[in-house]
């Protein structure tokens, strides 16, 4: 006789489902701390190789051989972390992620390339600068594409929060590595004046965002940190950049304090980024253990109930309960009633819990479809005006301004727009 999957066959198949997607969320988890740690390293590396190529080799040129040794071990790590992924059974939901990381696999091929123009001072600081960025915007991608694809809210939130701080990080070392340029240098172009302020301003809508999803020690950590003495010391400095004209004199030492107060800064965000990925990690391994003591719970409840015997019912008993009509279990002939009861209840249960899972995952990625909106509205602007991506950004955020708007709501209506001449433009 054929046997038949039973209710109680897939229940408890869900939870195990539950479990295996947590083990993966865990191991991607695990990912993001190693690419928030080989970020960090890249920044200061980013950093020194500005002030070295700008001082013509004659300023940190040994803290860059130092540095060069510890982003060696954060890359060793973050490959490690690679090493984990179970790549062999792909998603739908994976493909971004893997192609987040090819593309920064593509990127390290060339990084050591690029270290010798750097050694032989035949590059640019600023080439150099926008090649260590191309690098750590491949880095946050794959951070971004992690939280996109988290089905917990939970987990979706921590690596909202851990997303948008460590994007507004990335922000913070970009502003360090271009003022290393003008200080050192001992002036500031209008561009690289426009270019600060912009940086500055991108910092404060990420932190903005993170101070919304983040727990309470790393948002009270970041308080903390920017009303400590080095931020106060970084918008003095910030000040002489806003009030320099040409012609004015500044003295070149002068970068070594910029890079010591913006590194002082950095340094305590790195410190955040680590609470948060020690919080990511034991929120991941807490939802597992909890998902496996419910599994154990089930299993063992139905097993108990199971091995019940019904007493026969009387006549009396099976009258309708006018109160609990709306939740009577019909249950045929011969059918352990107890059984039947807990297993409608523990559907019930779990349909309940999915959906509220899902109304609590639509709200905690409201962020990150907000960000996908602005990147495509960025990227129709770069296609139909030939502008560069940092152009494009500062059109969208003007307009915002000029209509006393949000930035995401102007990215959605020039998708709109675009989407509607496309479909009133005349076939080829």
């Amino acid at each position: 006789m054929t046997s038949h999957l039973t209710t109680e066959d897939f229940l408890l198949a869900a939870k195990r489902s539950e479990i295996s997607t947590l083990k993966q969320l865990l191991i991607s988890c695990g990912l993001v701390t190693k690419v928030t740690e080989f970020i960090h390293e890249l920044q200061r590396e980013r950093g020194l190789s500005n002030t070295y190529l700008v001082s013509a080799g004659q300023r940190f040129a040994s803290e860059r051989d130092n540095e060069l040794k510890m982003v060696s071990g954060a890359e060793d790590r973050f490959r490690t972390a690679l090493s984990e992924l179970n790549i062999s059974e792909c998603s739908a939901s994976s493909a971004r992620l893997y192609s987040s990381l090819a593309f920064v696999l593509h990127c390290l091929d060339d990084l050591p390339a690029l270290r010798a123009q750097i050694s032989a001072r035949q590059l640019s600081a600023k080439d150099s600068t926008r090649l260590f960025n191309r690098l750590v915007a491949g880095l946050l991608a794959v951070v971004f594409e992690a939280a996109d694809i988290a089905s917990d809210p939970d987990i979706t939130r921590a690596l909202v929060a851990m997303f948008n701080f460590v994007q507004g990080k990335e922000y913070a070392g970009q502003e360090r590595a271009w003022g290393l340029i003008g200080y050192t240098a001992g002036e500031f172009t209008s561009n690289q004046q426009d270019q600060l302020k912009s940086l500055q301003e991108a910092q404060n809508r990420c932190f903005d965002i993170f101070n919304d999803f983040a727990q309470t020690i790393p948002a009270a950590q970041w308080r903390q940190a920017e009303s400590s003495d080095a931020s106060a010391e970084l918008d003095r400095m910030r000040q002489m950049i806003t009030r320099y004209r040409s012609g004015d004199t500044l003295p070149t030492a002068i970068s070594e304090v910029w890079y010591e107060v913006a590194t002082r800064r950095i340094d305590e965000m790195q410190k955040i980024e680590a609470e948060l990925a020690s919080q990511l990690l034991s929120l991941c391994e807490g939802k597992i253990a909890q998902a496996e003591e419910d599994l154990r719970l089930h299993s063992e409840h139905l097993k108990q109930l199971a091995d019940i015997e019904e007493p026969p019912m009387s006549p009396l008993s099976s009258l309708p309960d006018n109160e609990k009509s709306s939740n009577t279990v019909n249950v045929p002939p011969g059918v352990n009633i107890k059984l039947a009861r807990s297993i409608s209840d523990l559907v019930q249960g779990q349909a309940e819990r999915l959906q509220r899972i899902s109304d609590e995952l639509t709200e905690a990625r409201q962020a990150l479809d907000e960000r996908k909106l602005i990147e495509k509205a960025k990227g129709l602007l770069m296609q139909n005006q030939g502008i560069n991506e940092e152009q494009a950004y500062k059109q969208i955020r003007q307009a915002a301004m000029d209509g006393n708007k949000r930035i995401v709501d102007v990215a959605a209506n020039i998708i709109s727009v675009a989407d509607m001449l496309q479909l009133t433009s005349p076939a080829r």
